[in-house]
């Protein structure tokens, strides 16, 4: 299920309410929907369309078979005890998830107004004000949604909440501009410093996101510098030394370590999609080198 995308209105998954590793303080985190790149780790497929989709968690299912009364195209049958679910027939509607016991079947995402959101927000202020901690918006790709995204940033700044956008950066730079003119801070990724690599892993081009930072830094210096560590793709010694060169050319003086999660993969199954890594393990003590490793002038965090 799609619809167009506004300025007053958003697709979001979620808000995380008292999120404390996004950013200060206690914080709202809100994940939007949809995301250009296809990252081979990304632990929040289902962030990746643009649209709404129908979550299917085959091991809560109860087999009750409401869902299947209730579609009204016929994607949900049961035979031999198993549920058979058929994603090429469904139209996202919704009505099994609303009336399934065990949670099996869940929508990906909502369709929410601005005044909807930022009202939600709000409702935290004391918690941002006590505790020094604001709201994030994350993703997905924040970008994908750039002039909702600019507003709820907008109308946070009126009323004096400290805001930080999580973000790859790939998008159109007159977009992550217009949104850098309301937010605080920016976390910022730098996933992979080869193009060929970066083209592989995630679909996209390294020199996009990396000429979008090179701008972005010409208007604000509340960047922090963000590298998954996935073993042995991202987390390599020649990657992050990549990103500490890059951080001390801009003159950036936070880098955050991002260590692998690897409980992605049951995500995946909900999408109908196979976990493309499988299981990876770091070395011991890896990604504390690559922290020591950092040159001089660097604040270095594993996250």
């Amino acid at each position: 299920m799609k619809a167009p995308i506004i300025g007053d209105t958003g697709l979001i998954m979620d808000i995380d309410h008292f999120a404390v590793h996004d950013g200060p303080g206690i914080r709202a985190c809100v994940y939007f929907k949809g995301c250009p790149l296809s990252c081979a780790w990304c632990h929040s497929p289902e962030s990746q369309s643009s649209g709404v989709e129908l979550l299917y968690a085959a091991n809560r299912c109860q087999g009750c078979k409401a869902c299947a009364s209730l579609c009204p195209v016929g994607a949900h049958q049961f035979a031999a005890g198993s549920h058979l679910f058929n994603r090429e027939k469904c139209v996202a509607c919704g009505e099994c998830s609303k009336r399934c016991p065990s949670g099996a079947l869940s929508m990906s995402a909502r369709f929410v107004s601005l005044d909807e959101v930022v009202g939600e927000l709000e409702e935290d202020m004391i918690f941002y004000r006590n505790s020094g901690g604001g709201v994030t918006l994350s993703g997905g790709e924040v970008l994908s949604q750039a002039p909702f995204a600019a507003k709820v940033l907008e109308r946070l700044k009126t009323s004096g909440v400290h805001t930080i956008v999580e973000t790859s950066g790939y998008g159109r730079l007159e977009d992550l501009l217009k949104i850098a003119a309301h937010a605080d801070m920016f976390y910022y990724d730098f996933k992979l410093g080869n193009e060929d690599e970066f083209r592989l892993h995630t679909g996209g081009r390294a020199d996009l996101p990396l000429g979008n930072l090179r701008a972005l830094r010409n208007v604000t210096d509340a960047i922090t510098l963000r590298v998954p560590l996935v073993p042995g793709i991202t987390d390599t010694l020649s990657n992050v030394m990549a990103a500490y060169s890059l951080a001390l050319s801009l003159d950036l003086r936070h880098v955050h370590l991002l260590p692998y999660n690897a409980s992605a993969s049951a995500k995946y199954e909900w999408i109908g999609k196979a976990f493309p890594l499988g299981e990876l393990t770091p070395e011991p003590g890896a990604w504390e080198r690559l922290k020591d490793a950092a040159p001089e002038g660097l604040e270095v965090l594993i996250q």
